[in-house]
C-alpha cells in the first residue's frame, strides 16, 4: 500500500492538481482552464463559480487518472495566486469578482495616497515590496474609495490560499507568509501583518487571515460533501501551502542560498534564495521569507511572461491551431519549429512583452506591449521569435538587477512552461550566459504544495529533508559562447527600445 500527495494550484489561467508518491514522482495528473475578465481597460477579475467547480473536477479527475485508492493521500495543500483580492462578507461569500494581480486599477492616484502617509523607502523598509500596481495594497487603496459600499461590508479581506483552504474544508481563514507578503501590508521582518498599514486603510487585523508560519500545517479535514465532488477521502487533511512562486520554488529545491529558480508560465519570476533579507538600494526588488524554510527569497516578477506568448498564439496564430487539432499536437510546438528557423535578435525585431505594466526590474504601469522593427521583409516566424526572446530579456533584466543589488547565484533552475521547449531552455542560457537546470518534475507548483502537506503530516521533518528527498535535477543546458553577440546585440536593443518609449510615450 502507498503513500501519496496531492498538490492542488489555484492558477490564473486555468487550475492543476497532481498526485505525487513521497519520492516526488508524478503519479496522475489534470488540468483545466477557467476564464478572465476584462470589465474595463486595465482590469483583470475573476469569479469563483468558475474556478471552484474547475479545482474540484480537476482533482477528481487526477486522482481517477493516478488510479490510487484515495484513502492513501495522506494529505492535500494549495498553491494559490498572489496579490487577488477577495472581498467576503459575514458568510464568507465573495461581495464581488476577484481583482486579480495582473489588474491595473492601483495606479498613479493610489500611489501616491499611500506615499502621502509612508514615504517610498519607509514603506520598502517595512514590507521588502516595492510600491507598484501588482502587490494588492494600490487596488486596495482604489476599492475603498470607488466601491464603498463594497468596501463597508467586508467583513474579510481574503488572499487565495484562505478562500481556497475554506473552499476545502478549513475550519477558519489562514494564510501563509509568502501569500501574505504579496497584499504588500506585512511587517517582512517580524513576520506579521503591519497593523500601520492596515490603520492606514481603515482594516482592522481580524478582517486578515491568520497568519501560518509553520509548514504544511494542518488546518481543516475534508468534508463529506467535498469529498464527494473531489474524489478525496472524508477525513483527508487540508494543509496550508503557500504562493504559487514559492511552491514553485520549494518544488524545485529552492532552499539554499543563492539557489535561483527562475518561473516562466502565466507569470514570470527569478527567485533567489537568500540567506539574508538583502534590500535593493534602488527599491525594485521583493524580499519575503522563503516559506518553511527559514531564509528569504529576493525576488521581481513579469507581470505577463508566457502569457504573452499565449497571447501571440491566440491572438495570431489560428492557422496553427487548427493544423495542430489535426495532428493532435500542441500549437505551441508548430509555433516553435518556426521559431527555430530564425536566428537570434528575430532579424531585427524588438518585442516588448509589457502586456499588463511592467514590474520587475523596471516599475511602470504605463507600460504596454510592443512590436518594433518591422519591414516588408518581416515574416511571422520573426514576430514569433521576437515574442520569445522578449520575455527572456525581461527576465535578464530582473537577474541583472538582482545581481547589480548584491545578490550571489550559485545555479539557476528553470519551471514552467517554458522548459518544456529544449530551443527555450537553450536561448535562456545563451541570454543568460549561465547554465539552465531542469527537473524531474515538470509540476513544481504543485509538488512544492504537495511537499508543505507532507511535512504538516510527517511524511517529512522538514523542508530541506522534502527537497532532497522529492526534488531530482535530469539536465542541464549549457550556454553557447557563439551565440552571446547575437543576444547581447538584441538584448541592448531591448533596452533601448523601452528607454526611448518610457521617455516619450510611457
Amino acid at each position: 500500500m502507498g503513500k501519496y500527495l496531492v498538490g492542488m494550484d489555484a492558477g490564473t489561467t486555468g487550475c492543476k492538481v497532481c498526485v505525487f508518491d513521497l519520492e516526488g514522482n508524478l503519479i496522475g495528473s489534470d488540468y483545466r482552464e477557467y476564464p478572465c475578465y476584462y470589465p474595463h481597460e486595465g482590469w483583470v477579475e475573476q469569479i469563483p463559480e468558475d474556478m471552484t467547480p474547475a479545482l474540484f473536477k480537476t482533482c477528481k479527475e487526477a486522482i481517477r487518472k493516478a488510479q490510487v485508492d484515495p484513502k492513501d493521500i495522506i494529505a492535500v495543500g494549495l498553491s494559490s495566486q498572489g496579490s487577488v483580492i477577495g472581498l467576503l462578507d459575514e458568510e464568507g461569500e465573495l461581495i464581488r469578482p476577484f481583482v486579480g494581480w495582473q489588474d491595473l486599477r492601483g495606479s498613479e492616484g493610489e500611489i501616491k495616497w499611500i506615499t502621502d502617509q509612508i514615504p517610498r523607502e519607509e514603506y520598502y523598509q517595512l514590507t521588502g515590496d516595492p510600491l507598484g500596481m501588482c502587490f494588492s495594497i494600490a487596488k486596495l487603496v482604489w476599492l475603498k474609495h470607488h466601491e464603498p459600499e463594497n468596501w463597508n461590508k467586508t467583513a474579510m479581506f481574503s488572499t487565495h490560499q484562505d478562500y481556497f483552504l475554506k473552499q476545502l474544508g478549513a475550519d477558519g481563514y489562514y494564510t501563509d507568509f509568502s501569500s501574505a507578503s504579496r497584499e504588500g501590508m506585512m511587517d517582512i521582518n517580524n513576520k506579521c501583518w503591519s497593523k500601520r498599514i492596515h490603520d492606514m486603510l481603515g482594516i482592522p487585523l481580524e478582517k486578515r487571515a491568520e497568519l501560518v508560519d509553520e509548514p504544511g500545517k494542518v488546518v481543516g479535514h475534508i468534508p463529506k460533501d467535498v469529498a464527494e465532488l473531489t474524489g478525496l477521502a472524508e477525513g483527508t487533511p487540508i494543509c496550508v501551502g503557500a504562493h504559487d512562486q514559492n511552491c514553485n520554488t520549494f518544488g524545485s529545491g529552492g532552499v539554499d542560498d543563492g539557489t535561483a529558480v527562475v518561473v516562466m508560465g502565466t507569470f514570470g519570476s527569478c527567485f533567489i534564495v537568500s540567506d539574508e533579507p538583502i534590500r535593493d538600494p534602488k527599491g525594485r526588488l521583493v524580499v519575503k521569507g522563503n516559506h518553511g524554510v527559514g531564509n528569504y527569497t529576493i525576488e521581481a516578477f513579469s507581470n505577463t511572461s508566457a502569457s504573452s506568448y499565449r497571447w501571440y498564439r491566440d491572438t495570431f496564430c489560428d492557422i496553427e491551431k487548427f493544423s495542430a487539432e489535426l495532428v493532435k499536437t500542441d500549437p505551441y510546438e508548430l509555433i516553435n519549429a518556426q521559431i527555430a528557423d530564425v536566428p537570434p535578435g528575430a532579424n531585427g525585431i524588438t518585442f516588448l512583452p509589457y502586456l499588463q505594466g511592467a514590474s520587475g526590474s523596471k516599475i511602470n504601469d504605463k507600460a504596454r506591449g510592443v512590436f518594433i522593427g518591422m519591414s516588408l521583409g518581416t515574416k511571422k516566424a520573426d514576430m514569433a521569435r521576437a515574442v520569445m526572446e522578449g520575455i527572456s530579456f525581461e527576465v535578464y533584466d530582473i537577474i541583472n538587477a538582482e545581481l547589480e543589488a548584491g545578490i550571489k547565484i550559485n545555479s539557476i533552475r528553470l519551471t514552467g512552461g517554458a522548459a518544456k521547449s529544449p530551443m527555450w531552455c537553450q536561448m535562456l542560457a545563451d541570454i543568460f550566459k549561465l547554465p539552465i537546470q531542469l527537473l524531474s518534475a515538470g509540476e513544481t507548483g504543485c509538488l512544492g504544495a504537495a511537499l508543505y502537506a507532507g511535512i504538516g503530516v510527517g511524511a517529512y521533518e522538514n523542508c530541506r529533508d522534502a527537497a532532497e528527498k522529492a526534488v531530482q535535477l535530469t539536465e542541464v543546458f549549457e550556454p553557447n559562447p557563439e551565440k552571446f553577440a547575437a543576444y547581447d546585440k538584441a538584448y541592448q536593443r531591448f533596452i533601448n527600445v523601452y528607454n526611448a518609449l518610457d521617455n516619450r510615450i510611457f
